[in-house]
């Protein structure tokens, strides 16, 4: 009995589509009584010369073709926000449908489409003949999108969307890291984008560590790492992300160093004189921020005539509004904190500063020379104390105390410009010479040694001397260029071996009257 339910089944399908005619319904109710009492089917042999009682031969269906996309795979690379058709172009379509399925990079399938019909309704997809439009590409599009014809076996054609953005940079190290003076610190951050973002690392202070303006990779996930720090690393270090799409994006890190006090003075020295008002100032530097406290000559200095500052470039200033003698001597800046403690000294003298010698090197006079120098004193110079000798000369230095001229003697201001005639010299000689001075605090430190000459003899007994030499000499026209080196070999200046010139000359002029 089944196996005539199924034959009734698949004889009515076919009346049903309309293919043989009258005739069926004729070969199906004779297949229908030619069933046998145990249910198997008997068929009866027909006379096919009767052509009347049958469709002409060019009545029959044509065997089917299976469809096919005559479209190729193709691989989209599309900005977010963009547009895209996927074709699915095919022939032999007859009676089957297209489907059209998104395969997403999570392994998800979704059916968008069977035929016409949209199976997920959306604004941004629409049908177009036979091919399929997104609009407004969002990052979950991307994946592969699949045409398919339930053919047997099923006839597909499969797209590739690739879906480009722009990078993002978070960071991975805690945003503040504080470290001891000495240890490394890392600092990373992680970027995605696609294309895959290329990663700068920039310092917000300026150059990094290493030098450079800045270091790049494109390795996504980079991190640096500082070693061996200091408080030349501390600052705010930035992460940039970039890969063509939009703007770049950054995210920024900040280190932070402890380490022991640095004490730094500019100045170590401070000259000032009485009733004058004195600025102490040390530079500190520490983290955390140290304590400072200023001492003189080992003790505390007493707060109610001293005046402390503090700004925010790390300096510190002890001020003194009115100088007293007693306020000569070393001050101490002392900064502590945590990690350590460093002080450094300051001086604060009223004795005069090192003269520094402002006369010209070539003198004017044969036998005597002008030295002159300036220094700072804020109180009267006392006396001076010269020393002199020839240039490198083995023999004693010629030294000499001196009172200043009274115009020289006199406060006029700090600074002092002073001189002094040095009489007796030899004519063209070299000499060497150190100042220092002296006012009623002590005496200053000793200039450095200062080198001079005197002129050389007038220029009349050199060209007496090359007359009559020239008059001896056999050869006249060959001593000449002699006599001309020799004049040369002196020095503009006056300074120099006048006694070796003249010895050479004899010489010369001994070779030839021989």
């Amino acid at each position: 009995m089944m196996e005539s339910r199924l034959t009734l089944l698949l004889l009515a399908a076919l009346l049903a589509t309309g293919v043989y005619g009258s005739s069926t319904g004729r070969i199906a109710g004779e297949a229908a009584h030619a069933q046998s009492d145990d249910g198997v089917y008997e068929y009866d042999e027909y006379d096919n010369s009767n052509t009347n009682d049958y469709n002409e031969p060019d009545d029959y269906p044509e065997l089917d073709v299976s469809p096919t996309f005559i479209t190729n795979a193709q691989q989209f690379s599309v900005e977010l926000g963009g547009d895209i058709t996927f074709p699915c172009a095919v022939e032999n379509l007859g009676s089957h449908l297209v489907m059209f399925k998104h395969i997403m990079n999570s392994g998800e399938n979704k059916l968008l489409f069977v035929g016409d019909i949209a199976l997920k309704p959306s604004v941004k997809f629409t049908k177009n003949g036979n091919s399929f439009v997104l609009n407004g590409v969002a990052r979950r599009h991307a994946g592969k999108y699949v045409c398919r014809i339930e053919t047997s076996p099923a006839t597909e054609l499969t797209h590739t969307l690739d879906v480009q953005y722009p990078a993002t940079v978070r960071r991975v190290s805690p945003e503040v890291q504080r470290v001891v003076q000495g240890s490394s610190v890392t600092l990373e951050c992680v970027a995605e984008g696609n294309p895959p973002a290329a990663i700068n690392w920039s310092r917000q202070q300026g150059h990094l560590p290493s030098g450079a303006q800045s270091e790049e990779s494109s390795l996504q996930g980079l991190s640096i790492t500082l070693e061996n720090v200091d408080r030349h690393v501390e600052g705010t270090y930035i992460c940039t992300a970039s890969n063509g799409i939009g703007d770049p994006s950054s995210a920024s890190m900040t280190v932070e160093v402890e380490y022991p006090p640095e004490v730094i003075t500019e100045q170590a020295i401070l000259h000032t004189g009485e009733g004058d008002e004195a600025k102490l100032m040390c530079i500190v530097h520490g983290r955390p921020p140290p304590h400072v406290s200023w001492g003189k000559d080992g003790k505390p200095i007493n707060p109610d005539y001293h005046i402390t500052e503090h700004d925010s470039l790390h300096r510190h200033t002890l001020t003194i509004s009115k100088v007293r003698e007693e306020d000569f001597g070393d001050y101490t800046c002392t900064a502590e904190n945590s990690q350590g403690q460093k002080a450094n000294t300051l001086r604060l003298t009223g004795l005069p500063k090192t003269p520094k010698m402002t006369s010209s090197p070539s003198g004017g006079e044969k036998t005597s020379y002008t030295l002159t120098w300036e220094t700072e004193s804020y109180t009267p110079i006392a006396q001076y104390r010269l020393q002199y000798r020839k240039f490198k000369a083995p023999g004693m230095w010629i030294d000499r105390l001196h009172s200043p001229k009274p115009s020289e003697g006199n406060l006029t201001g700090p600074i002092h410009h002073m001189s002094h005639a040095i009489e007796m010299l030899e004519p063209a000689t070299d000499y060497e010479a150190t100042v220092a001075v002296e006012n009623k605090f002590g005496w200053s430190g000793t200039s450095d040694v200062f080198q001079f000459c005197t002129r050389k003899e007038d220029p009349t007994t050199t060209t007496t001397t090359t007359t009559t030499t020239t008059t001896l000499a056999p050869e006249p026209e060959n001593i000449a260029p002699v006599m001309e080196e020799v004049a040369f070999g002196q020095s503009a200046n006056g300074c120099g071996t006048n006694t070796l010139n003249m010895a050479l000359l004899t010489l010369v002029l001994s070779a030839f009257l021989s």
